[in-house]
């Protein structure tokens, strides 16, 4: 009988988790955007490596894997994303972009080849 008890009681904890989390906004369903990519050179950035902002998002981090250019009044910057496709890959809204409104996320690939060999695509968001 104290087995059940044990996972009753971890049970209950975990759905009142769940609950909370969505309570406060941590978790919400996946909208599907229009998915784009970019790399920190001249052509996607208008910023050349001597530019002392060259590779700098919005946020004031360095450019890198996981980072990605939102519309900040779709998605708060700083947020934590994950992205259709990119099962491995924690994404964090660190990033705008001029051409970036509404329902479109840019992602940052290392290299100008990579971000036009992702091409255009449509695909579902989660942010968390």
């Amino acid at each position: 009988m104290r087995f059940t008890n044990d996972i009753l009681i971890i049970l209950l904890a975990t759905v009142l988790f769940a609950g909370y989390a969505m309570i406060k906004g941590n978790l919400r369903s996946s909208e599907v955007f229009t998915a784009t990519a970019y790399c920190s050179c001249v052509k996607c950035c208008n910023k050349n490596p001597s530019d002392r902002r060259y590779g700098i998002t919005a946020t004031g981090t360095v450019a890198q894997w996981g980072t990605v250019a939102v519309d900040r009044n779709v998605i708060k910057l700083e947020s934590r994303l994950r992205i259709e496709g990119f099962p491995n890959t924690t994404f964090r809204a660190e990033d705008v972009g001029e051409a970036i409104k509404g329902n479109h996320i840019d992602i940052w690939f290392p290299s100008h080849e990579e971000a036009l060999n992702f091409g255009i695509k449509k695909m579902a968001v989660y942010s968390y």
